[in-house]
């Protein structure tokens, strides 16, 4: 099922690592960021949020605008995990290229990868599923490049007969990409993509071992399995309504978006000791505070933002809140 409520993304914690130790080897100081988010050793997965955090503060203080092309130069196939593991022993590039559809999200869950085939080109379509903002750019390097990494290591030099198409206007410094890319590039799309002859799919592997794969394959059920539970179901649900901005979203359609039952999960959430009803409740809480208090919205504006039709209704549940009303709480506070 499709749905345009946004997932709370991860990333691999391999990523996060490979920036870190960018960052080290530069000298770019990126400690804060790091104390403040670094994963445990027990972590295979982190918030893409964090992740966008490192990467926005080594921008900041790179002295390199083509950071992403820089970092993905030395991202290895191996750093890919059971995905870099199957596609390098694929048949041939066709499949290889249906391993990282199925399966990429085991890396990172911001995007979205679809396959078309138009004439005699076989395209590859990357869709953000989430804010990529402030470093957009730089995740679009990086995806570049890994991408084309993978594709040269099957089809070698015939890479040069693909095209990566990349959804921002040319930068200043596009000879890096010219430079580092192994292909055409184009720019100023809708989307990013890589367009590739459709005669280069049936290309064989240097290395295949369908066992290799089927055991990569196994490995990779096992990690989408681990990442959809990564999360309790109520941080899901704080996720999918805050990252909306949609204090009326309803039982029904957070279950839907879920794939379970409203019983199901009414049922799932009790085991939780928490409920909808809650959860609802104290995220309006703490967002009527926040926007009282951090932004020049009337108390009418605020109530309507937060699903309320009748201002009277919302001023209740906010003395039931804070025992006294929108007004007197903003008054007092900025006091």
């Amino acid at each position: 099922m499709k749905s345009t409520i946004a997932v709370k993304p991860l990333s691999s914690v391999t990523y996060w690592n490979h920036f870190v130790r960018y960052s080290e080897e530069h000298g770019i100081d990126v400690d804060a960021v790091v104390s403040k988010f670094s994963p445990s050793d027990k972590q295979d997965f982190i918030p893409f949020e964090n992740f966008k955090a490192l990467i926005a503060e080594i921008s900041l203080k790179s002295d390199k605008q083509w950071v992403g092309l820089d970092v993905a130069q030395n991202l290895q196939i191996s750093s890919h995990g059971s995905l870099g593991f199957a596609v390098t022993h694929g048949v041939n590039l066709r499949e290889c290229l249906a391993l990282i559809s199925s399966y990429y999200q085991t890396r990172l869950q911001a995007m979205d990868i679809q396959a078309i085939v138009e004439g005699d080109s076989y395209s590859i379509i990357v869709t953000e599923t989430c804010d990529w903002n402030p470093v957009n750019r730089i995740l679009h390097e990086v995806l570049a490049l890994t991408l084309l990494n993978i594709i040269e290591y099957v089809i070698g030099n015939e890479t040069q007969r693909c095209v990566f198409n990349f959804p921002y206007p040319e930068p200043e410094w596009s000879d890096k990409y010219y430079e580092l890319l192994p292909c055409s590039v184009s720019f100023g799309h809708k989307v990013a993509s890589i367009n590739i002859p459709l005669s280069l799919l049936s290309i064989p592997c240097v290395s295949p071992n369908s066992r290799s794969v089927d055991y990569a394959k196994n490995q990779c059920d096992l990690e989408l399995e681990r990442i959809s539970h990564y999360d309790t179901l109520s941080e899901k649900i704080c996720y999918l309504i805050e990252s909306n901005n949609n204090y009326s979203l309803t039982l029904e359609t957070i279950a839907k978006y879920l794939n379970m039952s409203k019983s199901t999960l009414t049922r799932k959430l009790k085991l939780e000791n928490n409920s909808y009803k809650s959860i609802i409740e104290n995220l309006k809480k703490k967002q009527a505070s926040h926007l009282l208090l951090e932004s020049d919205l009337s108390v009418e504006a605020i109530a309507f933002k937060l699903g309320y039709e009748d201002n009277s209704n919302f001023g209740r549940s906010f003395k039931r809140w804070f025992a006294c009303s929108p007004a007197s709480y903003r008054q007092k506070n900025l006091l």
